[in-house]
């Protein structure tokens, strides 16, 4: 078992790195399965919003029936800054630019 956490903006998408199977080009001792591949590729390629949701159904299952991978949970991550630090913005992963300290 290999245990990990990822934040949530990293598993939105196609690009989430956990659910491609093309083997060791998607994480080290990863699957490699062509069926999932081939529904991610449906995804991207999908035309209209209902083809993009026919795919993610269908890559859905797919994942699941090959498990791919097992998420466990998910978890939110909480912060807390001084009255005198100003321009955090809410994000999944902190941002760090624009921030500023008030003396």
């Amino acid at each position: 078992m290999f245990v990990v956490d990822t934040a949530g903006a990293g598993c939105l998408d196609a690009t989430n790195k956990w659910l491609r199977a093309n083997g060791d080009r998607a994480f080290f001792g990863w699957p490699n399965i062509p069926e999932v591949e081939a529904e991610i590729a449906a995804w991207y390629d999908a035309k209209t919003f209902d083809e993009e949701k026919a795919a993610v159904r269908r890559l859905n299952k797919t994942a699941l029936d090959r498990v791919v991978y097992a998420p466990l949970g998910f978890f939110l991550r909480y912060g807390a800054w001084r009255k005198n630090v100003s321009g955090i913005v809410q994000a999944p992963v902190p941002l760090f630019w624009d921030v500023s300290k008030t003396v």
